[in-house]
């Protein structure tokens, strides 16, 4: 790669070179070499360029393999591959194009690289070249990354690379990779940290960078004067005028101090290496010590900007975040720091952080003084009156005698840090003289900077300053010293004295910041006093400059001489101001007001200071000033202090001040002496004569100590700086070592050789893989065949299903692939009796059996595909053989192609053969993308039995689990589950268990260990679970309803598991808390408030308390528990307002009778000799295994786990479930029955019906027990006893005691005090925390527990612990349900007068009518839609008010002729087309909750339209066509329809398919999608084709679809009628309605059925069907007709109104008719015939309204009349 591509003279292949190297070494980075070359592409045709390269590519690999493991092998080694990539695209410095630009930000950014490609797109076939074939680069070069900002840089050895490179790149590139590199750093911290790792490399580079571009504008000139004696530097105004230039140099400062400032943030050692790195580097350039100086003040103004902590954004509250506040992050990360400090560590920050941010300000602030003082800004460098008349503007800022500082958020410009290098030259005599006038600007900058940086810190807003505690606040920071660069800057308010004289000397008088630093500096004077006493009262010496004294004496006497030069220098801007025009300076009369109103408070504030300086140590002053001087500030203060009487009270402020000003110490004493090259003020005590007397020379004395002080400050700054720049000399040195590249260079070019001679023995390799994949497709390829086959299985039965609906309710059922009809497992057989008999009868039935199974398999192999006996489409056999996608049914021949199935291989047998009764029921069929073992080769990765899956682009691994358990409601299953960012893998290690036997399964030693794998981007919810009463568990749920439990091993690894998923994971459907405790997720979930507000039913908020208490259908030791309602199971009616037939929910079932209930007291009384918390009343337990099987036995799996559970028999007869009414007296009277109910009492009449014919036997009394005996209020039906027990628990009386029921299972009565009180005691091994089985040694005292814990039933977890379950209030008086109970003449009609529609209008019939809120649209033949707002009023005549709204024409739509909308038309081909209601759809999408916006912004309206055969998507807003697709029907699509929700849309064509869709939901269709559908999107709006639902031989002729329930209901025109799910696509069952018998029967292939029209689904799990012979009936998901009518005329239209349980059907007699939902009969009927048939229904929402349609194009609206 680096040798032959990155070498290359050509930009293309250069780039291809570096995105190889990049692709390569980050693979080798994750996985071992071995893994590399596996995961190469293999050869597709070896006879292609393609595929000869492919294996030139995968092989050479092998050959290089100990060869690259050993170049690759340790860091040192990838450092010098960067290495060597750095030497060649140095030496390729001035050819680097576009492509090689591009190539390397591939290199360095790890979330923009692009996806894979297929090497068929850039190797091409040319006859001319020699080979055959040639690359074709540009595919692999389009693909240049955009918004780099979006990035993040990844790659710390490819970055470093590119650093050091950026030196020798030409200017323009390296403007534009500075721009991305900032770009990428500004968007994300994982760029900073992986530019931060690059130690050796980031500061040097761009320490260089930044040195160029000032060496670009200043080094000429520069060098030039030098040479030829020039005192003066000059600024290359033409170099600085360029935008080039500028950009650079402001690039390379931001991503310098951006990359600094988090450095700093940190606050740790490295924040300090950092920047004394970037101190040490000054001395490798030539404008070093500029270059650092301008950087600090760019890292101070990152500071003051983003502030001094990390994240700060996140610690905003609502107070905080107001982006108006200026410097807010500054001042949010002082609050917290100084938070911190007051309450020690409390509140804010924690204390050591707060400790480290505060000491890395405190160097800071000392890096800043030792700066300053070297560029010659020490205290002593400032007694300089010689510029004292300099010029009134200053040059560079415009300041008026000083410089004007107006921002220092964006750090120095390019202009104002170079500009000081020609002012004030002229004047210099001598090197240190010409350094401070290049620097004086960029010092006063940072002085200011550091000084605002703190206030915020020492002065913070949240502290107020009148307040001592404020004052006590800031003393504290600043009396800290940083003994890291040393002793001789003392405490940090000497640093802070020393930077605000800088700013004294040299700022505006007039201006704000000088004012503010007068301020400031009154503050630390008096801090420096209240030190001072404190030292003099802890020492007893007052004397001035004493020892103890000293540093702070100096501070205070150089204080008071600054005072008074600022104070001449305000004498004098006050004498110009007031002499001069106002617009000489300012640009308006009011500017120079406050110019001048700042100048007296400074002044005031300077005179001040020098009060309180005299006051609190005069005799420092005393003794350092000369005699005169002092005698003369003494008066001047003394005047001011003291005014003389005869002056006037009211003399002003102004006039003292003015005063002041022409004292004699303000206006005398202005000039300097000499001082050892040091200018120091005339006035400090030098030995002079004053009144023949000889003044001190402490004054001097005190000059020399200041002077001594500013030396060893810049001295142990460079001392400092010794060890950082040692180590950069060093790592420079390791750099230069070239040794071991020439070395990597030769061997890549001896690589090249080898692989070169390999190619044609890789060539011939490659034919031998081509035929392995072709066998591994047609397998795959006859396993698909087999799938599309499935609905057309013989002879099936059923089983309760492992999944649920939305609602968690398991109602639909599933095919049972390995049933048996445990004929064996008789109890009287197991006895002895008939034996003989019995296998007489088992052998004939078997032989009939089989003669069955051939005759029906010869009806299915001979099935062809039905066209429309309309429609005529000339194909030839072998095409339509090849694209109906019915191949599966053509190549099947006879019998033996039907049944044949040993060319398949294991893992694709598991996707159709009978499932082994091993195979536990969570397990899905093989993943598709499963490779076989055949594929891969043998490695020595632990995990590679997960890699034979094909993992997602970016997918890596996590963490693997050991001694992980899948637990099923059958089985338990041990093994390793590998969690990736994307998947959960489980590999099998142990046995497969039985739950009931403890018995390890026999799978006959077939099948090889089972590797499984579960799709995160499908998970939905994460749920705390415990097994064997620890909190060991956890269970999964995924988008097809499947759940997955996972027993870890300890609490510890389920934690850590669920900490990665949730952190770690992309699980976009994932809504559960992240909280496993059941206590806690019940807490967060409000759903009481739901339940209590009547949002949700009783049923669903009882399963979803089992849910959060960790009951679930995967543990059957854990099953969900339902109370019992009724207790009247002998009356023939049932009156549900009846309180009377209600059990008292008050009592647990133990308690219910009062004479069992004493006798169980007694025995709890006797049990003496057990501790108190081991006493009992009920020995078994409401909910067990025993309890679940008992109730469930007639339908599997629960038949088999019951006969498991007694040793391989049935039970006795007379102990089984046969009498709903005999259970409940067995649990009212017997001392061991204390039991509830489960959910499938609510739910699935099924439990109550042997269908199966299992042998139950007969009781004592010769009773033959089949079906369970049903309360005589059921009327002998399952169906009937279902809903009449769902209303008992949703009445009014269950939801007003229900929450006594709560306390006593999941409430403060299941435990403690209340429990006792409430006899609600179970034995204390059911109670969650009562045993801890780890810490028993004994094994058969274990045993014996797990044995009890498992058989005797379990406790749920405890949700409520203290206070009662609030209570559910009567149920408000609502209006009476609009359809139910009504009588003739209950229903009116009102018809607007003033509609769109009509005869009169032109706009046709109406077609379909869509009620969404207040809105109503109706959509007319010609394809105009009309909106109508419709209006409830309090008029009862009248209770509603339609206004029309809008009238438009649909975009793209062909209207059709005016007649009756369902009427056959024909188009251009003569085929008929039905265009009516189930054309069209409204939906708001999937995410449509998630919008708060008008309805009409985010309506589609979806249609299938006959004309085009595609499905039309418009917008409701625009009434523009977003899209038109077919979704891969073939011919016409013939209805739609979409779920209740809106996010799932199902539509049915000719082609006797439908295709499920998802519409604007992308995690959903993600997760649902089949693998071989492909997604179709939109502009904005995006809708799928997740499945294609096979299982018709005919034109499908209508659909409904129930997103809550999780089936897809379809018909067809032979009659037949399709059941399949929806998440998973999968076929579940088909049924017919005889022609002939009028029965339901399961269909398997063409009946002779009756054509269904309409389908319409009920919550519930039925559906209710219209056929062409006019019949209705009522028939459930699982095939049982309940009830059927004949209608009578043709209906266009039905629909469900599911508050009233009302059937309302619409047709061509004109009239409604609204018919009760369980036995179809007719309520009422309207006649509104005058309007013609009936072509359409809608019902509003709230209020329930029936909008209708009809031929003529009127609009009525159907209400209650509640006169």
């Amino acid at each position: 790669m680096l040798c032959c591509l990155v070498n290359s003279f050509d930009d293309k292949i250069r780039g291809l070179g570096i995105k190889c190297l990049a692709a390569y070494l980050q693979s080798v980075s994750s996985v071992s070499q071995n893994n590399v070359v596996r995961n190469l592409p293999s050869t597709k045709n070896s006879s292609t360029p393609s595929g000869k390269i492919s294996n030139t590519m995968r092989y050479g690999m092998g050959i290089a393999n100990n060869v690259l493991m050993s170049v690759l092998s340790g860091r040192d080694n990838t450092k010098v591959t960067y290495k060597l990539l750095w030497h060649l695209l140095k030496c390729h410095r001035e050819r680097l194009g576009a492509a090689s630009n591009a190539a390397l930000l591939y290199l360095i950014v790890e979330n923009g690289r692009s996806s894979s490609f297929d090497i068929e797109d850039i190797v091409v076939e040319n006859a001319e070249v020699i080979g055959g074939s040639r690359l074709q680069c540009t595919s692999l070069l389009d693909n240049q990354l955009s918004k780099v900002g979006t990035f993040s840089i990844g790659n710390s050895y490819g970055v470093g690379t590119l650093l050091r490179l950026l030196r020798f790149m030409p200017s323009d590139q390296k403007e534009r990779w500075l721009f991305d590199l900032l770009a990428m750093t500004l968007a994300s911290s994982k760029s900073v940290e992986a530019i931060l790792k690059c130690e050796n490399e980031w500061q040097p580079c761009l320490f260089h960078l930044t040195g160029e571009v000032i060496e670009e504008i200043t080094g000429g000139s520069k060098q030039r004067s030098e040479a030829n004696g020039e005192r003066n530097s000059t600024v290359d105004t033409e170099a600085l005028s360029k935008p080039s230039v500028r950009t650079r140099y402001d690039l390379s400062l931001k991503l310098y101090s951006t990359l600094l400032g988090h450095c700093v943030r940190k606050g740790d050692e490295k924040a300090f290496e950092a920047v004394e790195m970037a101190a040490s580097l000054q001395r490798v350039d030539a404008n070093g010590s500029e270059v650092f100086s301008i950087l600090l003040s760019h890292l101070f103004a990152d500071l003051i900007e983003n502030g001094t902590i990390a994240n700060i954004e996140s610690t905003y509250t609502k107070s905080d975040a107001n982006p108006i506040v200026k410097n807010r992050a500054l001042k949010q990360s002082a609050k917290l720091v100084t938070q911190a400090i007051l309450s020690n560590g409390s509140s804010g920050l924690d204390m050591s952080s707060a400790v480290r941010q505060w000491r890395c300000l405190r160097h800071l602030t000392a890096l800043t003084v030792a700066v300053v003082t070297d560029n010659g800004f020490g205290v002593v460098d400032l007694f300089d009156y010689r510029n004292q008349n300099a010029s009134a503007v200053d040059s560079i800022t415009g300041g008026m005698y000083g410089i004007r500082l107006d921002n220092l958020v964006s750090g120095i410009n390019a202009f104002e840090a170079l500009a000081g290098a020609k002012v004030n030259t002229e004047q210099a005599d001598n090197e240190r003289m010409r350094k401070r006038a290049r620097h004086r600007y960029v010092c006063v900058v940072l002085a200011s900077q550091v000084l605002t940086l703190l206030d915020a810190f020492i002065f913070p807003d949240n502290l107020d300053s009148a307040k001592a505690a404020s004052q006590l606040h800031g003393l504290s920071l600043v009396r800290s010293t940083e003994p890291r660069l040393g002793q001789s800057q003392g405490l940090l308010l000497v640093s802070l004295v020393r930077l605000s004289l800088i700013l004294l000397a040299y700022l505006e008088p007039s201006s704000v910041r000088f004012l503010q630093a007068c301020s400031r500096l009154r503050c630390f004077l008096h801090w420096s006093l209240e030190i001072i006493r404190e030292s003099v009262a802890l020492g007893g010496y007052s004397v001035a400059f004493h020892e103890l004294t000293a540093p702070l004496d100096r501070m205070v006497l150089a204080i008071v001489l600054h005072c008074h030069r600022a104070l001449s220098r305000c004498s004098m801007v006050l004498a110009e101001l007031e002499s001069s025009p106002w617009d000489k300076y300012f640009s308006d009369l009011e500017s120079r007001q406050k110019s001048h109103r700042r100048l007296f408070r400074a002044i005031l504030e300077l005179r001040e200071i020098v009060l309180a300086a005299y006051r609190g140590r005069n005799e420092v002053l005393r003794t350092a000033l000369s005699p005169q001087a002092h005698n003369a500030l003494s008066r001047g203060l003394e005047e001011v202090s003291s005014p003389k009487k005869e002056s006037p009270k009211s003399m002003s402020k102004e006039v003292n001040l003015r005063s002041f000003l022409e004292s004699d110490w303000v206006s005398n004493f202005l000039d300097v002496d000499t001082l050892e090259d040091f200018e120091i003020p005339e006035q400090v005590a030098n030995g002079q004569m004053h009144d023949k007397k000889k003044a001190s020379t402490r004054g001097k004395e005190a000059m020399l100590e200041l002077i001594a002080e500013s030396k060893a400050i810049v001295k142990e700054y460079s001392a400092l700086l010794n060890e950082p720049f040692g180590a950069f000399c060093e790592s420079q040195r390791k750099w230069a070592e070239t040794d071991a590249v020439r070395d990597r260079e030769y061997e890549g070019d001896l690589l090249v050789k080898r692989l070169s001679s390999k190619h044609r023995t890789d060539t011939s390799e490659s034919n031998r893989l081509v035929v392995t994949q072709f066998a591994l497709a047609s397998q795959r390829m006859a396993a698909i065949q087999r799938l599309m086959n499935d609905p057309w299985d013989i002879l099936r039965r059923w089983e309760v299903s492992t999944h649920t609906d939305l609602l968690y309710r398991r109602i639909l059922f599933s095919p049972n692939y390995c049933f048996t009809n445990h004929a064996s497992a008789s109890y009287e057989l197991t006895l002895g009796k008939d034996r003989e008999a019995f296998q007489k009868e088992e052998i004939s039935r078997q032989e009939r059996e089989k003669e069955k199974e051939i005759e029906l398999a010869l009806r299915v192999a001979v099935v062809p595909y039905e066209e429309s006996v309309d429609e005529e489409v000339e194909e030839d056999d072998d095409e339509r053989a090849g694209s109906d996608g019915f191949f599966g049914w053509v190549e099947m021949e006879g019998v033996e192609a039907t049944l044949d199935r040993s060319h398949c291989s294991d893992e694709e047998e598991e996707l159709v053969d009978v499932k082994d009764d091993t195979e536990d029921e969570t397990a899905e069929e093989s993943d598709w993308d499963e490779i076989d073992a055949a594929e891969m080769e043998s490695t020595t990765d632990p995990f590679d039995w997960a890699r034979k899956f094909l993992w997602s682009d970016g997918e890596h691994s996590l963490q693997n689990f050991e001694n992980v358990a899948i637990v099923s409601m059958q089985t338990f299953i041990e093994g390793i589950v590998l969690l990736t960012s994307h998947s959960i893998y489980f590999h099998q290690t142990g046995d497969v268990i039985d739950v009931m036997t403890k018995e390890k399964i026999d799978v006959e030693g077939k099948k090889p260990k089972p590797n499984r794998r579960w799709k995160l981007n499908q998970m939905t919810d994460v749920h705390g679970r415990r097994y064997m009463m620890k909190a060991q568990g956890l269970e999964l749920f995924f988008s097809d309803m499947q759940g997955l439990f996972l027993k870890f091993n300890g609490v510890k690894d389920r934690d850590s598991f669920h900490s990665k998923l949730r952190s770690n994971c992309k699980v976009p459907l994932l809504r559960s808390f992240k909280s496993l405790i059941p206590r806690t997720v019940f807490k967060k979930s409000m759903l009481t408030d739901l339940w209590l507000k009547r949002r949700i039913s009783n049923f669903q908020y009882i399963m979803a308390l089992n849910l959060m208490a960790g009951r679930t259908f995967n543990d059957i030791c854990q099953y969900p528990v339902f109370p019992w309602i009724l207790n009247d199971y002998q009356s023939e009616t049932l009156d549900l307002n009846d309180p009377s037939i209600y059990r008292d929910l008050s009592k647990p079932v133990g308690a219910l009778n009062p004479d069992r209930l004493a006798m169980l007291i007694e025995r709890y009384n006797d049990l003496d000799g057990f501790p108190e918390e081991q006493k009992f009343l009920f020995g078994s337990h409401y909910s067990s295994p025993g309890v679940v099987l008992h109730y469930m036995l007639r339908q599997e799996p629960f038949t088999s786990m019951h006969i498991a559970l007694q040793s391989g028999r049935f039970d006795c007869p007379d102990r089984l479930f046969f009498d709903i009414a005999g259970c409940w007296r067995s649990c009212l009277t017997s001392t061991s029955d204390v039991k509830e109910l489960t959910p499938e009492f609510f739910t699935c009449p099924e439990i109550f019906t042997n269908t199966n014919n299992f042998p139950l036997g007969e009781t004592q009394d010769n009773k033959q027990i089949s079906n369970v005996k049903l309360p005589p209020w059921a009327k002998g039906s399952p169906h009937e006893f279902i809903r009449i027990h769902r209303l008992a628990l949703e009445s009014d009386y269950v939801s007003r005691h229900l929450h006594h029921w709560i306390d006593l299972i999941f409430g403060y009565k299941q435990r403690g005090p209340a429990s006792s009180a409430a006899h609600n005691v179970f034995h204390y091994y059911s109670y969650e925390g009562s045993v801890d089985l780890d810490k028993i040694t004994d094994e058969i005292e274990r045993k014996a527990i797990e044995g009890h814990i498992q058989n005797f039933g379990q406790t749920p977890s405890q949700l409520i612990t203290k206070l009662p379950h609030p209570e559910r209030s009567a149920k408000e008086k609502q209006p009476i349900a609009p359809f139910k109970s009504l009588h003739a003449g209950d229903l009116k009609v009102h018809t607007p007068a003033k509609q769109f529609g009509g005869p009169k209008s032109s706009c046709g019939a109406i077609l379909s009518l869509h009620a969404i809120g207040d809105s109503v649209f109706v959509l007319h033949s010609d394809f105009t839609l009309c909106s109508y707002k419709l209006n409830a009023t309090r008029n009862n005549a009248l209770p509603v008010q339609i206004k029309a709204d809008k009238c438009r024409m649909l975009e793209n739509s062909s209207p059709l002729p005016r007649t009756v909308a369902n009427e056959e038309q024909s188009n251009e081909q003569g085929s008929n087309v039905m265009v009516n209601s189930d054309s069209f759809a409204l939906t708001m999408g999937g995410n449509y909750r998630a919008a708060d916006h008008g309805a009409d912004s985010s309506l589609l309206l979806l249609s299938c339209d006959a004309f085009e055969n595609v499905v039309k998507v418009h917008s409701i807003e625009t009434l523009q066509l977003q899209r038109s697709v077919s979704g891969g029907h073939r011919g016409r699509i013939n209805c739609i329809k979409v779920s209740e929700d809106g996010a799932l849309m199902v539509t049915g064509g000719d082609d006797a398919t439908c295709r499920v869709w998802v519409v604007e939901h992308d995690a959903l269709a993600t997760a649902i999608t089949d693998g071989y559908v492909s997604s179709l999107g939109l502009d904005d709006n995006e809708i799928t084709c997740a499945h294609v639902l096979f299982g018709h031989v005919s034109p499908i002729t209508c659909v409904a679809i129930c997103s809550k329930l999780d089936v897809v209901i379809s018909g067809s025109k032979d009659g037949s009628i399709c059941i399949h799910n929806i998440r998973s696509g999968k076929f579940v069952r088909s049924l017919h309605v005889d022609a002939v018998t009028k029965e339901v029967k399961d269909s398997c292939a063409r009946s002779n059925g009756i054509t269904p029209q309409k389908l319409v689904i009920h919550m519930d799990g039925s559906f209710i069907a219209y056929f062409s012979d006019g019949s209705l009936m009522v028939i459930t998901i699982n095939g049982q007709c309940i009830c059927k009518a004949d209608v009578g005329e043709k209906i266009n239209a039905m629909l469900i109104c599911h508050e009233s349980e009302a059937l309302i059907t619409g047709g061509e007699l004109g009239s409604v008719r609204v018919r009760t939902l369980y036995d179809l009969r007719v309520q009422c009927t309207l006649n509104i015939k005058k309007y013609g048939p009936i072509t359409t229904l809608a019902l509003t929402s709230d209020p329930n309204f029936l909008c209708v349609g009809s031929s003529n194009g009127f609009l009525s609206v159907v209400f209650r009349n509640t006169k």
